[in-house]
């Protein structure tokens, strides 16, 4: 994806891609121009210039050590601690927890690049004796304050082995014996340096780390110096953020660490693509590329616009597939996936702003079925995806507030379910616009929005038929004062509610109606939880779940109340539908024509209340007849738009 790529390079990934999955030259030609037409909106998150011998990236470990890497760093360069308010502790454990993580992919990179190149074992445990040596110099005083005789000696415990194996194999190479003495005469030094308390024992630490250097052979340290590098200003990033004294993290470091990591990757040369062009060509199967080559020769500009959003697409699904399961992952691995979620609700922000903003459906011709259709698909799908925005925001808070790893854990679970679920729902009902053959065969397990609604209301619905004569019961409880069987129903109320809270379900809510119950169930949470007073805690409890329970019947009618609706709307788009195949058939000029296109308007306007492109079909279809025009075009247009309404209105009723 880097436009700094060599020709040469570039013509050999296309002989690849040829020989591999079997594209031919206007398949190639499809993707370039994909590319090119997304090109705003896929450069890199991270594209510096190339530095001079770069880490290649010929390895699993590598390349998930880059994609963390450039991830990380571009979360800091959004973000600001002058507006995190309650969470602000929390985020201090992300910023530790994804350094962390880091450290352990930059270590595990270097072994496996080590081990790509049969480098000895001896090497490799220098290698990490060198890193655990800088790692102490960072956090080392030039008076040695920092760094006391026993831990210095607990270290030499520790390395014995190490020391042992090195000073072995030295001294059985030829010249090497000279060298080890002087190591054995750095760490006698170093140890009377710290136990003396004279000297300088900061000096002596280094002395000895450029000796330890020195035994590495000189193909060995420039393949490992970039990884080793990695490692040590990582580590010591770490410890400039951390700050016990203060509770937690030192925030004026916070910008240091974003600089020094930045300076890091430009060093490395490193980028990060939104979407690989092999990724690319792999998500877009034969059946697509047909779509998209037909939809370029019979209609440009419409295929600008799906080109660059199925593109736009495949890169956040690229991005939120990548990611590991957070349930069985351990702490540190939860804490450092939150970055990634706050980099997707950018990513969101951007797509609704940049490649679904309904101005980009101004270059389509006027009044066309592909501008009515694609107008009106760009405003709902900037309306989804603000809500998936506004719900990865807000679903995070919470457990970073309450710091709770485990409901962390479920939150990003959930999140990433349901971005997966309403990224492929966006496509399918992009390619459905056009073929809805093709959308079916392509995306057959992918639910609609309908669908999520009748889970949403399914599972509501089952949370209301437990709470209902649970609310009974408990009143009675209450009365006759029974604290054992009162305290037992409050708790299997509060289990209902919270698994509720934990489901995937949980944010098809809108952000709204969301924050109502999850106040609501925290209040619950909070009220049972080691209270000071249990009579007290029991009595607030019940009046909690009574308020859950009103908030459910609520919610119930508000959502059942559509139903009407819908049946209304779907009965007059079916009739509508009626007149208008009458009508293309071709009823002669007479009192049934006069009869059947007063019909057609009176249902088209009491449609107009919910569907205004129904009303803007009507008008269209009007002014061709009363103007004496061919009115075939404008009454086929109104036909196909009567026909998806049906379809998608027939989906939300089952």
């Amino acid at each position: 994806m880097s436009p700094s790529r060599p020709p040469h390079q570039r013509m050999d990934q296309v002989r690849e891609l040829i020989r591999e999955k079997g594209l031919s030259r206007l398949d190639l030609e499809l993707l370039d121009e994909m590319i090119r037409l997304g090109g705003g909106d896929l450069m890199p998150l991270l594209d510096p210039a190339q530095a001079e011998g770069a880490t290649p990236l010929d390895s699993q470990p590598l390349m998930q050590l880059r994609r963390a890497f450039g991830l990380f760093l571009s979360f800091l360069n959004q973000f600001s601690d002058k507006r995190l308010g309650e969470a602000r502790p929390a985020m201090g454990l992300v910023l530790q927890h994804s350094l962390g993580h880091l450290g352990q992919l930059a270590q595990t990179a270097h072994h496996a690049l080590l081990s790509h190149h049969q480098e000895p074992e001896w090497v490799v445990q220098l290698l990490d004796l060198i890193a655990s040596l800088r790692t102490m110099s960072s956090s080392i005083g030039s008076s040695g304050e920092a760094c006391s005789s026993e831990l210095w000696v607990a270290f030499l415990h520790e390395s014995r082995d190490l020391f042992r194996n090195i000073f072995q194999v030295l001294e059985a190479d030829t010249g090497g014996s000279t060298l080890a003495t002087r190591i054995n005469q750095q760490v006698k030094s170093l140890n009377r340096a710290l136990t003396t308390r004279s000297g300088r024992p900061l000096e002596s630490l280094r002395k000895l780390e450029a000796l330890l250097e020195s035994a590495l052979p000189e193909n060995t340290r420039r393949l490992a110096e970039p990884l080793l590098l990695v490692q040590y200003v990582i580590t010591s990033l770490r410890i400039t953020l951390f700050r016990p004294l203060d509770r937690g993290i030192h925030w004026p470091a916070v910008e240091q660490v974003r600089g020094s990591l930045q300076w890091l990757w430009n060093h490395l040369g490193w980028s990060l693509p939104r979407i690989e062009e092999a990724i690319l060509a792999q998500k877009l199967p034969e059946e697509v590329r047909s779509l998209l080559k037909q939809l370029r020769q019979d209609h440009p500009p419409a295929f600008k616009i799906v080109a660059r959003a199925l593109a736009s697409h495949l890169a956040l699904l690229a991005l939120v597939e990548q990611m590991e399961p957070a349930a069985n992952a351990s702490t540190q691995d939860r804490y450092a996936l939150v970055p990634t979620f706050y980099i997707i609700e950018t990513e969101l922000g951007r797509l609704a702003d940049r490649v679904y903003h309904p101005r980009v459906a101004e270059h389509l011709p006027k009044g066309s079925e592909e501008a009515l259709l694609l107008g009106a698909f760009l405003r709902q799908a900037v309306l989804s995806l603000l809500q998936d925005q506004a719900t990865i925001r807000g679903m995070l808070q919470p457990p970073l507030v309450n710091n709770d790893a485990d409901q962390l854990a479920s939150t990003l679970d959930n999140l990433k379910a349901l971005l997966l679920s309403h990224q492929r729902v966006l496509m399918a009902d992009l390619v459905g616009l056009f073929s809805p053959e093709l959308r079916k065969r392509l995306f057959p397990a992918s639910p609609s929005l309908a669908e999520e609604g009748d889970r949403l209301r399914q599972r509501l619905f089952r949370l209301w038929e437990h709470l209902d004569p649970t609310y009974q019961q408990i009143q009675v409880h209450l009365e006759l004062r029974d604290m054992p069987r009162l305290a037992l129903s409050l708790a299997q109320a509060q289990n209902r509610v919270m698994a509720f809270r934990r489901s995937p379900e949980f944010l098809l809510i809108r952000s709204q109606d969301r924050q109502e119950f999850e106040g609501l169930a925290s209040q619950l949470m909070r009220s049972l939880d080691a209270p000071d007073e249990i009579t007290q805690a029991l009595g607030d409890a019940v009046e909690l779940v009574g308020e859950i329970l009103r908030f459910l019947d609520v919610f119930l009618l508000r959502i059942n109340g559509r139903i009407p609706l819908i049946r209304l709307d779907l009965t007059h788009a079916q009739e509508a539908l009626r007149v208008c195949n009458q009508l293309l058939e071709g009823v002669s000029p007479g009192p049934d024509r006069f009869r059947a296109t007063h019909q057609l308007i009176q249902i088209g306007k009491s449609m107009g209340v919910r569907d205004p492109q129904t009303v803007q079909l009507l008008k269209r279809w009007v002014r061709a007849e009363r103007g004496g025009r061919d009115v075939m075009p404008s009454l086929e247009a109104f036909s196909s738009h009567l026909k998806h309404l049906s379809t998608r209105l027939e989906a939300a009723m089952n």
